[in-house]
């Protein structure tokens, strides 16, 4: 660390998803010093949390890789720099000091000093969204799964997988050539993802029930054992027999804590300039969190904006603090 400045970092990254974790490969390649900061007991975020097995299809020079390959290529990509993380530590506060040193607070009482901060933080805490399904709670971890955490899970299995967005038909395309049978419910006939998700969906041996949605489910006291659909357009309902379902019908988001630091925010989302400044010089934010015009949320998109906001963090760091 710096001399004359105990544990003050040129740098602190808060949230160690793909953004925040090629954004400390990259801060450790300009020779920045660099802590990472998560929430969770694990860096990777979705990758690891959710999607691990999951394709990823927009990281540039790689066709195709699943999510907690990649999330391994990261963590080799930032090996070289040794850079420290803080885990199960959630950032509940920043503030800056009397000499513009930024403050980070966390809800377990810790204080972590920095001269700037990233945040990619994806679009904040997130917990899978639910189906309004009475006995729903009771059977999750006994057949109801919110993302694919191992193929052998759904080994040989009769799965249904709901939702018609990315997620869902790429956890789908992810698990049918595994699965006995695959049934993939939409609530209407138009799918959310990609085109060429859809296509490949349609050209799988996954049997597609558009104007369908998971209205009840069954089971004994370990496990699932079937499932009623009923169709949005007539009513009618069929019960079939299943083992295991995924819901991937969205995520639930609590930005309150980021909402409280002073940030001007857009909706659920934060402003960032050309050089994804924060509206609080020191500050800059990257990937999904963030909007400006023409902004994609794509993984891809997010490690380019981290690579500009520790360009110009750097620069800040120049200007501000030239004798630390």
């Amino acid at each position: 660390m710096n001399a004359g400045l105990l544990d003050c970092y040129d740098t602190i990254i808060i949230g160690g998803g793909p953004v925040g974790l090629f954004g400390a490969y990259y801060a450790g390649l300009r020779d920045m010093s660099v802590r990472l900061v998560d929430r969770r007991h694990e860096l990777g975020g979705q990758l690891t949390a959710i999607y691990p097995e999951k394709w990823v299809y927009d990281m540039t020079g790689i066709p195709a890789i699943r999510g907690k390959e990649l999330y391994k290529n990261l963590v080799e990509q930032t090996a070289p720099y040794n850079i420290p993380s803080s885990l199960n530590e959630e950032v509940v506060l920043i503030r800056k000091n009397r000499n513009n040193i930024l403050c980070i607070e966390t809800r377990k009482g810790t204080v972590m000093h920095s001269k700037t901060a990233i945040l990619c933080l994806g679009m904040g805490a997130h917990i899978p969204r639910r189906l309004d399904i009475q006995n729903l709670r009771e059977f999750e971890g006994k057949g109801i799964h919110y993302g694919v955490h191992s193929l052998e899970t759904f080994r040989n299995k009769r799965v249904i997988v709901v939702g018609g967005g990315d997620s869902a038909l790429d956890l789908a395309l992810t698990i049918v050539n595994d699965c006995k049978d695959l049934y993939v419910l939409h609530r209407s006939d138009r799918f959310n993802a990609h085109e060429e998700t859809t296509k490949k969906l349609y050209a799988s041996d996954a049997e597609i029930r558009t104007f369908s949605e998971l209205s009840a489910i069954e089971g004994n006291e370990n496990h699932l054992t079937s499932a009623t659909i009923k169709n949005t357009k007539t009513g009618e309902t069929t019960t079939i027999e299943i083992d295991e379902v995924i819901i991937a019908v969205g995520l639930l988001f609590n930005l309150e804590v980021v909402q409280q630091w002073g940030i001007a925010m857009e909706g659920n989302s934060i402003i960032v300039d050309h050089n994804r400044q924060t509206s609080i010089p020191g500050i800059y934010a990257a990937g999904d969190i963030v909007t400006y015009p023409g902004k994609m949320k794509l993984i891809g998109t997010g490690t380019a904006e981290a690579m500009q906001g520790i360009n110009h963090a750097k620069g800040y760091i120049q200007e501000k603090f030239p004798y630390l």
